[in-house]
């Protein structure tokens, strides 16, 4: 994927220009329903803001909004800092309190692109990695073992379910083909392998 990057959690950040303030609120999300999730709640959060401007990427697909600001001032300032900061999967909304001065184009083009700016530089980053995610059942007797070849092999243990069998959900690279159930002699069954984003902390 080009943009690799997002946001681990929930920001903010607040700015002040002319008595008009400026809160930056940035999320990460996975799909269109936290986007509108999301922008419901900053409503909420924030019903007396006259502009609610924001711009987001998900998967691949960019979107942005004015919000009633002159054209150009907002939105696409805030995608821009989005597209420069290598973020996908990721939300940031810039909510206006209107302070009795005009700000004019220039200026407020400046102020979003600097509250966008602050927002994502107060995040904490995450590597958004291709994997595929496993889930099998495995004998209890056979636990051990295939525990040991997981930590050997350096894949990443979602989860594991203890009941009349054992169900692990684990990660491997992309690249990882090996047939599981042939090379353990049919002491694991395969229940499911699907295509998966991993949000990976960077070192």
């Amino acid at each position: 994927m080009k943009n690799n990057l997002t946001i681990k959690n929930r920001v903010e950040t607040l700015i002040e220009v002319e008595k008009s303030k400026f809160v930056g609120i940035c999320f990460p999300i996975s799909s269109e329903n936290d986007v509108n999730k999301y922008l419901d709640l900053v409503r909420k959060e924030h019903p007396k803001a006259r502009h609610q401007c924001y711009a987001y990427i998900l998967n691949g697909q960019e979107k942005y909004s004015d919000d009633g600001e002159p054209q150009g001032t907002a939105g696409k300032p805030i995608l821009s800092q989005l597209e420069s900061n290598n973020l996908t999967n990721t939300l940031l909304i810039v909510a206006r309190y209107f302070g009795g001065t005009l700000l004019g184009s220039g200026r407020l083009l400046r102020t979003y692109l600097k509250s966008a700016k602050e927002t994502i530089q107060a995040s904490e980053k995450v590597e958004l990695v291709e994997m595929n995610k496993y889930r099998v059942q495995i004998e209890i007797d056979f636990y051990q073992t295939f525990l040991n070849y997981l930590k050997r092999m350096g894949f990443i243990i979602l989860n594991t379910s203890f009941n009349d069998k054992i169900t692990l959900d684990f990660l491997t690279p992309k690249n990882f083909n090996e047939d599981l159930t042939s090379l353990y002699f049919g002491k694991l069954d395969l229940i499911g392998k699907i295509n998966y984003i991993y949000r990976k902390d960077i070192a």
